[in-house]
């Protein structure tokens, strides 16, 4: 541990030297300069929206505080968003110190052991997969009705299949291309949806007739019929909390980004705030311009954001929207195969993997790991062939192990800071400084918080027992093989590292 922190590269609090060069800021964490670094501040932060994909979520979970708890389920967002931001706080902390791929994997190693490091960096990798497979899936689901009147689980399924395929090329075809398509999708997402919630601004309070109107936001009547209960709130706040996923991803890629330890700290901090905001305020809008009933309106066959913005802005509006919702799930599929890959990249390079000498290998033309982009590829592809209860249980642990990864995290970072092995950082790196301490545990304690209502209740037992189960696959790979390897010091970040 004392090792990385001297080598870690450091300033006086005063100093105003400019930082090393990239690859020299690289190398002394340990690692060569083999993937290409192109990536730009907006790029970063393009990767981190497109991660989070505030249309997606909206497009995809409109329904569910309404089924849960009625309208007043969307003001849980302003509950939400200041206790995420204590994570993402923390998490910008360590992306300033430590700025490799693997990110969350990396900082659990050197900040508590590669022992804690490895679970941190599974948990991490299956909610990247099975992020990756979730999205793609996506796709199929809310765009092959725009396709076919009625389509057949196999045409929602080559959709979604399709897309993963093209993706896995993008991705394998280099950082450059991938990055350029989906900075092109954030812009056509943060234009569209800036549009969006003007228009709906303006219609609802002046134009459109027959509205939920403002009382829509203190309606506590669900659609379900049901009753509220402490547990039915606690659910209705997974929507942001689903919504508010994924802006780590900066993170994740910061040796492709120019300049990391001051990019990828900002691209997270400018994704989740715009993300917040424009998620809030668009789901409000949408919410308050709701024609007729609630249930009417969910009940119908095609999906209610589209159906909404179709019924109160006209034809074209809807099928702008449709645009809108493809361009941002599309980007998000893209960032989401990109973070899954790298993550699988750094800790095969860790030989931490099985496979880890083929999934660990850069293609020196593309500067891409190829082996590990068709790895998730496949993976993505085979969950979407597959059907009934078992891909239910696969996505449904997306959020849980998020959020595992988000805990882990934390801890390893309180670790390292009760004992004095938080790494420092150079002049003008962001720092939270006296302030990480309570970041940490405010963040720590919403992430318990969250965890459990992925767990507990009954309709959370299937995602919480297929992350037991994946759980303990990373436990058995530990204990019958890996073990071994990072305690005589042929994996991990501080022992004898693959190609180097």
């Amino acid at each position: 541990m004392s090792t990385f922190v001297e080598n870690t590269v450091t300033a006086p609090p005063n100093a105003q030297a400019p930082l090393s060069s990239d690859d020299a800021d690289l190398a002394s964490l340990g690692y060569e300069q083999k993937m290409h670094r192109t990536m730009s501040s907006f790029t970063s932060f393009a990767l981190a929206f497109s991660m989070v994909s505030i249309n997606t979520g909206v497009v995809t979970l409109f329904a569910d505080p309404f089924n849960r708890v009625g309208g007043i389920g969307i003001l849980l967002w302003l509950l939400v968003i200041p206790l995420v931001c204590c994570i993402v706080m923390v998490y910008c902390h360590l992306a300033g110190r430590i700025p490799l791929t693997g990110y969350a994997y990396q900082w659990s190693s050197r900040l508590a052991g590669n022992h804690f490091g490895w679970f941190t960096g599974w948990v991490a990798f299956t909610s990247f997969v099975a992020g990756t497979a979730a999205t793609s899936a996506a796709i199929g689901t809310v765009f092959a009705p725009e396709i076919w009147a009625n389509p057949t689980q196999g045409q929602i399924q080559g959709l979604s299949i399709g897309a993963t395929l093209v993706v896995g090329l993008l991705n394998i075809c280099g950082i450059r291309l991938a990055t350029r398509i989906n900075d092109i999708g954030a812009i056509i997402e943060i234009i569209g949806t800036v549009l969006l919630a003007v228009a709906l601004f303006f219609g609802v309070f002046f134009f459109f007739e027959h509205t939920q109107g403002v009382a829509i936001l203190t309606s506590a009547q669900p659609v379900s019929g049901g009753t509220l209960s402490f547990t039915t709130l606690a659910l209705a706040t997974l929507l942001p909390v689903s919504v508010l996923l994924g802006w780590e991803g900066a993170a994740d890629l910061s040796e492709e980004t120019k300049d990391p330890r001051r990019a990828a700290p900002r691209a997270m901090l400018r994704a989740v705030l715009v993300s917040s905001v424009l998620g809030f305020v668009v789901f409000a809008l949408l919410s308050i311009a709701i024609p007729g009933s609630v249930s009417e309106l969910l009940s119908h066959s095609e999906n209610p954001v589209i159906n909404i913005v179709r019924l109160q802005l006209g034809n074209a509006a809807g099928v702008g929207m449709i645009v809108i919702a493809f361009a941002s799930i599309l980007a998000c599929l893209i960032a989401n195969m990109a973070v899954a890959t790298r993550m699988t990249f750094a800790l095969s390079r860790d030989n931490m993997l099985p496979g880890s000498k083929v999934l660990a290998k850069i293609n020196p033309h593309f500067g891409t790991p190829v082996a590990a982009i068709v790895l998730i590829t496949a993976i993505a592809v085979l969950l979407n062939l597959a059907s009934g209860g078992f891909v239910t249980a696969i996505y449904s642990m997306v959020g849980l192990t998020y959020y595992c990864t988000y805990l882990l995290t934390l801890i390893a970072a309180y670790l390292a800071y009760k004992n004095g092995r938080m790494p420092g950082a150079p002049a003008g790196v962001f720092s939270l400084g006296k302030w990480l301490l309570p970041m940490i545990v405010l963040g720590g304690l919403w992430a318990i918080a969250v965890i459990l209502t992925l767990s507990v209740p009954e309709e959370s037992h299937t995602g919480a027992i297929t992350t037991g189960v994946t759980l303990g696959v990373g436990v058995l790979w530990w204990l019958f093989s890996l073990r071994t390897r990072l305690n005589n010091g042929t994996a991990g970040p501080s022992g004898k590292l693959l190609d180097h």
